[in-house]
């Protein structure tokens, strides 16, 4: 089923992407630690408000991923912002995410650039993920 990007329903289709992707399974056996992803409003894009995702990673699986309000990013190691503009670019996998966040299309706003360039390989595998959601894109996109 189809859902709106970077909602609750959209981050709980990626959580079950994420856990049916072996590729990232085997990428991430050491990755410790939830992800933040937020996205900018942009009123031409479609979102009015800042939309804000988390998912839950813990050695190759994803515990869990949801809708996250600003309050909740307090425990979140890592938190990457963008433009709708830029995630759509990242999304449709036409930009890497490493090159995103070292060209700045994406802000690393919470966490280690370091810390998570061993991370790489299960970084584009989350993003790979993120591409298979059935996603609605809002008007403007």
């Amino acid at each position: 089923m189809a859902a709106e990007i970077f909602t609750d329903d959209w981050a709980r289709s990626w959580n079950d992407k994420i856990n049916a992707n072996a590729n990232y399974k085997h990428a991430a056996t050491k990755w410790e630690g939830a992800i933040a992803m937020v996205m900018s409003p942009d009123g031409d894009m479609g979102i009015p408000e800042e939309r804000v995702v988390i998912a839950d990673l813990w050695h190759g699986d994803c515990r869990s991923a949801r809708a996250a309000t600003a309050a909740d990013l307090a425990d979140v190691p890592y938190l990457i912002k963008a433009t709708p503009a830029n995630w759509k670019s990242v999304l449709s996998g036409k930009t890497d995410p490493i090159v995103g966040l070292m060209g700045g299309k994406l802000k690393l706003a919470k966490g280690s650039l370091f810390a998570l360039l061993p991370y790489a390989k299960a970084a584009k595998e989350l993003v790979n993920s993120a591409i298979a959601v059935d996603t609605i894109f809002p008007k403007g996109w």
